[in-house]
C-alpha cells in the first residue's frame, strides 16, 4: 500500500485549518456565544429606527424654519451646530447614523460562526504568502519502508518508528515529525492512494491511532 500527497498546491484555507486546529486558544472548539441579550438587541433596533425616522423630520424642519433658528456667535462649535440644525445635512447625518446602528445590530444578532469567527485569520494569510514567496516542499510519500518528504533540495526518509503523530480533520492530515515539525497533508492532494485508507497503514506500521482534531467535522 502506497500513498503520495502533492505539497505544491497549498491554499490559504489549508493554513487556516491548521491555525483553527492547533493554534487557537482553545483549538478545535467552537467560538464562544457572544450574541447580546434580546432586550439589548430590541433596544438597539428601536433607537436605530428612531434616528432613521427623525432624519427626514429634521430635513423638513431645517427647510421650513432653518433661517429663524440660526444662532449668533463665532467659533467652530456654533458653525457645526448651525450646519446640523438649520440645513438638510443634519437630517442626512441622523439617517446615516441610524442606518449604521441598525446594520451593526443586525451583525451582532448573527451567530458567532457567521460574524465573529474569521475563516482565514491573519496568521494563515501571512503563512500562505511566505510559502508562495519561497515554496520548497514538493510531496510526501508513505510506502512500506517509511515516510518520504521531497523538497526542492533533497529527499528525506523517516522510519515509521521515528514518526510522532498523525492528526486528522475534515480535509487534512497533519504529520508530526521529530522536533515538532508539522506537515499539512491536504486530502484533496492525494496523487496516489485513497485518503481514507491512510489511517490503516499508519496504525499497521506505527502501532498508533490517528488522532482527531477536536473533533473531525
Amino acid at each position: 500500500m502506497e500513498f503520495e500527497i502533492c505539497l505544491e498546491d497549498y491554499a490559504v484555507e489549508d493554513f487556516a485549518a491548521f491555525w483553527h486546529g492547533f493554534m487557537e486558544k482553545t483549538p478545535g472548539a467552537p467560538p464562544p456565544n457572544t450574541i447580546p441579550p434580546k432586550p439589548v438587541l430590541a433596544a438597539g433596533r428601536f433607537f436605530s429606527w428612531f434616528f432613521i425616522v427623525m432624519g427626514p423630520l429634521c430635513i423638513v424642519n431645517s427647510l421650513w424654519q432653518g433661517k429663524s433658528m440660526r444662532m449668533e456667535g463665532g467659533g467652530l462649535f456654533i458653525w457645526f451646530l448651525n450646519l446640523g440644525l438649520t440645513t438638510p445635512l443634519g437630517g442626512v447625518l441622523v439617517i446615516a447614523f441610524g442606518a449604521l446602528c441598525l446594520r451593526q445590530i443586525r451583525r451582532d444578532a448573527k451567530s458567532p460562526s457567521e460574524s465573529r469567527a474569521p475563516s482565514c485569520p491573519r496568521w494563515a494569510k501571512r503563512a500562505w504568502k511566505r510559502y508562495q514567496a519561497a515554496p520548497r516542499l514538493r510531496s510526501c510519500r508513505f510506502d512500506g519502508e517509511g515516510c518520504w518528504i521531497y523538497d526542492a533540495q533533497s529527499d528525506h526518509r523517516y522510519d515509521y518508528g521515528l514518526l510522532d503523530k498523525l492528526w486528522e480533520d475534515a480535509g487534512h492530515y497533519y504529520l508530526v515529525l521529530p522536533g515538532c515539525r508539522i506537515y499539512i497533508l491536504p486530502k484533496r492532494s492525494f496523487a496516489k492512494g485513497v485518503p481514507e485508507d491512510l489511517p490503516a497503514l499508519w496504525q499497521e506500521r506505527t502501532g498508533k491511532q490517528v488522532l482527531p482534531v477536536s473533533p473531525v467535522h
